[in-house]
């Protein structure tokens, strides 16, 4: 959160600590703004978003939480210390605290995640590692470092999920700070007060944070600015769908497969609307750096609700979203906090404090919930393996079942033992990303195509796409004939009528050895480019036997033929009966043209001095 009386210097980035969230609402038409039902909207994606928002008080969860339907809820270290004593009825993010920055004694600091994730399994859905690492204010009040940041976030992801495998990581939720110009201890665009969002995003990817991280955070405030409006037509991006430009830099690592989570968003509401007094001495400050994004309550509303509708019709890869925010509407009522007017209570001197009007339009606005569970997935979905008649055995590959969602996945596999083939696996059971070794042995089993199938159950009952079959096809070759090229074109001129020659090559492209014949095909029509065609040349073949490799010359006598183009053909064999692809037809066309020119460039030769 930001104080009115911040240094100016970095008045943009206070903006983004003061946490902005909104949604445009106008009384009495909530119902017409909300995302059509599934049977009337069939080209939406399916149900993938969380709806959530950041509570300051534990206590304040029953009261003024529970009536805005929403099933996470986001606690914060900073305010409750440690994760909640018993279970909540809602999923919970968990943010910890990363305020001072780099930790002095990193062994100290992984122990006390451990701790945490202890006390939190089964009573913490998330962890978010840290809040805004790129604004100075929340790294300790020293330039922001995403190597340093990278560092804690593996510490914590290894740690965490060595205690609780089925909990999510969300990295940090970065402050949109813009683009800022400078250099900082060797990191461009960081003025050692705030680094631009982008590009600490790319730096923490390029550093190896995507590893370590199940969903990456992010801060896609809304400004002055409504929540469908282009990124790149306003300043610094400063727009919700600025978030796109993160997701695009996610894409650009090769990172499409991680969700983000926007752990914080809204749009500030003008103060004057809530009916309190600013003292004079955050007035200034605060018209001079905040009042530019700050919009009506009616707006406010409509534009958080219109946000959440356009992340579910339009960012398949958004997953939970907070709004900023619940009861910071009395935090530090004697500060200058812009806090107090992103929360979705009005501040009235309680701590209930007074419902916005987008209080009530979060609470009636349509929500198509996403699943943040487990979902079976299969790398690769379908096996082909490649046998040797000649050489029969054990071939052996890998499948891995893997978890495209969250939480932890266990998984049973079995081989169908009615099909033509019955593959070995090597385990029949496994948690996600563990490789699944498979072997087939092909002896006994002559050349042609043979098919099993491999069934991957889920353990759990919940997991999507459970339970998937995977086929498998084992290709039993022997020797496989292709002829290259496979068609002769002869180029000739009737006033240089001779003998012409082109060479083929009968290829094995499978297993063995093979003999081949050849002999000049007749009695046959071939259609294609020239219309249908009987045998209208008559090919000589230099040899008609050979071994695989082994060059075949085509002659053609050109004499008698008239201008055109003339089509023949000779067929290729093999001497054994069981060799794929075998015979093959070879067409030849012999082109006859007018004349054929000569040009003779003069060439000048010097001797070297």
């Amino acid at each position: 959160m930001l104080t009115i009386s911040a240094s100016i210097s970095i008045a943009i980035i206070m903006v983004l600590c003061l946490h902005i969230g909104m949604a445009t609402f106008i009384p009495g038409a909530a119902r017409a703004e909300r995302s059509k039902p599934d049977s009337e909207s069939p080209l939406l994606p399916d149900p993938h978003l969380g709806y959530g928002i950041n509570v300051r008080r534990e206590e304040n969860i029953e009261s003024l939480f529970a009536p805005l339907q929403l099933e996470w809820v986001k606690l914060w270290e900073e305010y409750e210390g440690e994760a909640p004593a018993e279970r909540l009825p809602y999923q919970v993010l968990f943010a910890l605290d990363l305020r001072d920055g780099l930790p002095p004694d990193m062994d100290a600091w992984a122990i006390y995640v451990e701790e945490i994730a202890r006390a939190g399994r089964g009573r913490v859905e998330a962890y978010e590692i840290g809040n805004e690492p790129n604004v100075e204010r929340f790294w300790g009040g020293k330039p922001p470092n995403p190597a340093e940041y990278t560092q804690v976030l593996q510490v914590a992801y290894e740690r965490i999920k060595a205690l609780d495998p089925a909990a999510i990581v969300v990295s940090a939720g970065l402050a949109p700070v813009g683009r800022i110009q400078g250099d900082c201890n060797g990191w461009k665009g960081n003025n050692c007060g705030a680094m631009d969002e982008q590009e600490y995003t790319h730096q923490m990817l390029l550093l190896g944070a995507g590893d370590y991280m199940d969903a990456f955070g992010y801060h896609p405030y809304g400004f002055a600015y409504e929540p469908e409006t282009d990124p790149h037509a306003v300043s610094n991006n400063f727009a919700f769908r600025g978030v796109e430009i993160i997701r695009d830099i996610l894409v650009q690592h090769d990172l499409a497969h991680k969700p983000i989570w926007a752990t914080e968003f809204n749009w500030l509401r003008d103060w004057r609307e809530d009916g309190v007094t600013m003292p004079e001495r955050c007035r200034q400050t605060y018209e001079d750096h905040f009042a530019w994004m700050a919009v009506t309550e009616i707006e406010q509303a409509n534009y958080l609700t219109r946000a959440y509708r356009y992340a579910d019709e339009n960012w398949p890869w958004m997953d939970a979203m907070f709004v900023w925010n619940l009861d910071w509407h009395d935090y530090h009522p004697w500060d200058c906090e812009a806090a107090h007017h992103f929360s979705i209570r009005k501040p009235d001197g309680t701590t209930m404090g007074t419902p916005a009007l987008v209080y009530d339009a979060v609470a009636s606005m349509d929500k198509r919930v996403g699943y943040f569970g487990p979902q079976l997935a299969l790398d690769p979905s379908a096996l082909t393996l490649e046998a040797n008649v000649y050489e029969p055995g054990l071939i052996t590959t890998t499948l891995i079942p893997w978890n495209a969602r969250y939480r932890l996945l266990t998984w049973t596999a079995s081989a169908a033992t009615s099909a033509a083939i019955t593959p070995t696996l090597a385990i029949t059971s496994g948690r996600q990303g563990n490789p699944l070794t498979i072997t087939v042995n092909s002896t006994g089993y002559g050349v042609g195509v043979y098919t099993g199938v491999i069934t991957v159950t889920a353990v759990a009952t919940d997991v999507l796409d459970s339970p998937q079959t995977v086929p498998i096809t084992l290709n039993v070759r022997g020797a496989q004939l292709e002829v290259i090229p496979p068609s002769i074109d002869i180029y000739a001129a009737l006033n240089e009528a001779g003998v012409y020659t082109a060479i083929v090559v009968p290829s094995n492209t499978g297993y063995g050895v093979f003999t081949w014949t050849a002999s000049v095909a007749s009695g046959f029509h071939m259609t294609g480019t020239l219309g249908t065609l009987g045998a209208q040349v008559a090919p000589t073949l230099v040899v008609t036997t050979g071994l695989q490799g082994q060059p075949l010359p085509v002659a053609i006598d050109t004499t008698g033929y008239s201008t055109g183009t003339f089509a023949g053909a000779i067929t290729v064999t093999s001497t054994a009966a069981d060799v794929l692809n075998a015979p093959q037809r070879v067409p030849v066309f012999l082109h006859i043209a007018p004349k054929r020119y000569r040009i003779f460039l003069p060439i000048t030769l010097r001797a070297q001095p």
